[in-house]
């Protein structure tokens, strides 16, 4: 294992545990939807980029248990279409959403996404994956409040 020293005015005593990658988890959560079978999670951290997919996976019916030791049980069986007023509840909380669109089609033939925000760095568009959904055969319309997205021959 790896280790730190700090030489400062006070000795740092005590121990950190630290769990897995934000920039994963929240990937593999969205990709659960994909999932004939309940997926497990380790190491999953309580971040709130993690809390807004859990919530976002909730109102489209994934049943989610997660222990205070990390481990996330997701069980996609009973995957539905969440109201559009629920979903607008988190715009602009995060830009995890829009990996939503991809398993939210191919399961249900729809989705829906809020705007987008939780970037502080500057713009970054999300055209590239609409034109993927497009190239597949999804039909998008941006909304005043989000973008609605079907894929009426399967995607």
């Amino acid at each position: 294992m790896s280790q730190i020293t700090v030489h400062g005015g006070k000795p740092l005593v005590g121990r950190v545990d630290v769990r897995g990658a934000k920039n994963l988890v929240t990937k593999a959560m969205v990709a659960a939807l994909l999932g004939e079978t309940p997926s497990e999670l380790r190491d999953v951290p309580k971040i709130s980029d993690v809390e807004v997919v859990q919530r976002l996976l909730e109102l489209h019916g994934v049943k989610i248990e997660f222990s205070d030791d990390g481990v996330m049980k997701l069980d996609p069986t009973n995957v539905k279409s969440a109201r559009m007023v629920d979903i607008d509840a988190h715009a602009g909380s995060s830009r995890i959403p829009i990996l939503f669109c991809g398993p939210l089609l191919h399961q249900l033939g729809e989705a829906f996404i809020p705007d987008l925000g939780g970037c502080h760095i500057g713009d970054r568009p999300v055209d590239f994956h609409l034109d993927v959904l497009r190239n597949f055969g999804a039909v998008i319309e941006k909304l005043p409040n989000g973008t609605r997205m079907s894929a009426p021959n399967g995607l």
